[in-house]
């Protein structure tokens, strides 16, 4: 029987003795409650590494903020952390990326919108209806501000969820193609060292993709909570 393997079965979850992988990643955001609290007077190394982590992750997230978004802080770092090691461990060998599917990322992505702006809404109705007309619109184009403002409104759970799936998926998919080149020219000496330089330098280009896209998630969500209290 011959199997004919398609670009995108990487995509298909993956499972280790009918255990699932991505399983491990929502694990580890768990995990990390724990070294929250130290009852030791001395720090250990791993606290001194996640407080360190923390501390850079937050000045990250909140470079410009209000009292008002503080509460938020812990919610937004959760998130943060989520889809940071979904994107991290969906690198490593036979795991399965979470966040390259719409329907996990519209899964985080929506609610959270949705959060905020009911939010929104809720504190000031007046001033979030205001912000549908800009400031000096003429009268007669009103109604077509007002429908284009909702419009960009709806899209930003789009948005939330297109860029994070978009950019992963992209990123997997070239890594997937050099890897099958390598493999196609692994008789031809020179043209396989040369492609697995390249492939090693994408490979350090999507760890850094995986963590700029976990922050613009979190920071999206974070401009769209400013906007609304």
């Amino acid at each position: 029987m011959v199997s004919f393997c398609s670009i995108f079965d990487q995509f298909q979850p993956d499972v280790f003795v009918f255990f699932p992988m991505v399983v491990v990643c929502l694990v580890l955001n768990v995990v990390w409650l724990f070294f929250m609290v130290n009852n030791s007077w001395v720090n250990n190394r791993v606290s001194v590494v996640w407080v360190s982590f923390v501390g850079f992750a937050l000045k990250l997230i909140f470079q410009t903020t209000s009292e008002k978004t503080g509460p938020w802080a812990g919610i937004l770092f959760t998130v943060f952390v989520l889809i940071l090691s979904i994107n991290i461990m969906g690198l490593l060998p036979y795991n399965f990326t979470s966040t390259s599917h719409l329907s996990v990322t519209f899964s985080i992505g929506f609610p959270l919108w949705l959060g905020v702006n009911v939010l929104g809404f809720y504190i000031s109705f007046s001033s979030r209806l205001s912000h549908l007309v800009p400031q000096g619109t003429p009268l007669v184009l009103i109604p077509l501000m007002v429908w284009i403002e909702s419009l960009s409104l709806l899209a930003q759970p789009l948005a939330l969820g297109l860029r994070l799936a978009a950019n992963l998926t992209a990123g997997h998919l070239l890594i997937f193609l050099l890897a099958t080149t390598i493999w196609s020219f692994v008789d031809v000496y020179l043209a396989a060292v040369s492609l697995f330089v390249v492939f090693i330098l994408l490979f350090v280009l999507e760890i850094a993709v995986a963590c700029i896209q976990a922050y613009v998630f979190t920071a999206l969500v974070h401009f769209y909570l400013q906007e609304n209290v």
